[in-house]
């Protein structure tokens, strides 16, 4: 009998073993269906891209013809049973008319126990400002300049 290497995926305090089938949080077993933990492991194993419904659907039910609404239940069966991350917001983001994307940081581990981020959430904003002239827009440039090569150091501690 040959051992399966051991996939691990982590997301705040949640662990999913997937060879074991199994989903904790904080160490204590969550109750999930068969099929809801699939449509999970799906959205994990994708985190940050959006699956459309009908490609769900072909991977949770292969050879099998299911209604959407399987899907919408399975999704909020797993809002329910994994709620919201640190900042309060949903793991699973729905993509009206595509279908959805697991929005939670994701780091997967392997046998060796290294760790790898998979995901990482970031925001940033654009503001539009109208310009008289060549200088105002030459002086509003240079700050944008300015403030990203801060916001990348502060990113990146230790780059130059």
């Amino acid at each position: 009998m040959t051992r399966q290497a051991k996939q691990i995926y982590e997301f705040g305090p949640f662990r999913m073993d997937v060879s074991e089938r199994v989903l904790r949080r904080d160490g204590q077993a969550v109750s999930l269906a068969p099929k809801v933990f699939d449509t999970l492991l799906v959205l994990v194993q994708n985190s940050r891209h959006v699956l459309e419904k009908d490609e769900l659907m072909k991977v949770i039910w292969p050879d099998v013809v299911v209604e959407e609404v399987n899907l919408a239940h399975n999704i909020s069966v797993l809002r329910k049973a994994i709620g919201n991350d640190v900042n309060g917001h949903q793991y699973i983001e729905t993509v009206p008319r595509r279908g959805y994307r697991f929005v939670g940081d994701v780091r997967e581990e392997d046998d060796n126990s290294t760790a790898l981020l998979i995901g990482e959430r970031t925001r940033s904003s654009v503001v539009i400002e109208e310009v008289d002239g060549q200088e105002e827009l030459a002086t509003l440039v240079e700050n944008a300049r300015s403030s990203a090569v801060k916001w990348r150091r502060k990113q990146q501690p230790g780059a130059a």
